[in-house]
């Protein structure tokens, strides 16, 4: 049981390093407050990022990474894809953060609203 727990350990070590990485990363992190109050496009997003900044494919590559640890979800309303924050993380911890250095920027976090919802 203890070899049991010390993989489960690992494995949330593992997920917590790239949660933050994601964060670590510029274009990521641009990518995340373009989608922190309201769903977007990949031409929206990219619009955000900035067109001179990098490519649309760049963009979309990123994106990816972002869905594929489940740190954002894409929703599909006819030909186009709308991407947002995931609800399984806490945004706060990113709301927090700028609130920290003193830039108060609008973070909806669903997980919190929910929480409090229940009360």
């Amino acid at each position: 049981m203890k070899i049991s727990k010390q993989i489960q350990i690992k494995e949330s070590e593992k997920n917590v390093m790239q949660f933050f990485s994601s964060l670590a990363d510029e274009t990521r992190l641009h990518i995340l407050l373009s989608i922190a109050e309201n769903p977007k496009t990949v031409n929206e997003i990219y619009d955000f990022v900035g067109r001179n900044k990098m490519t649309l494919s760049a963009i979309s590559h990123q994106l990816k990474q972002l869905s594929d640890q489940g740190i954002v979800i894409s929703e599909k309303k006819g030909q186009e894809k709308f991407f947002e924050l995931s609800n399984k993380f806490c945004w706060c911890i990113l709301r927090d953060a700028f609130k920290q250095f003193n830039n108060n920027i609008n973070i909806k976090c669903k997980k919190c609203e929910k929480r409090a919802g229940d009360k």
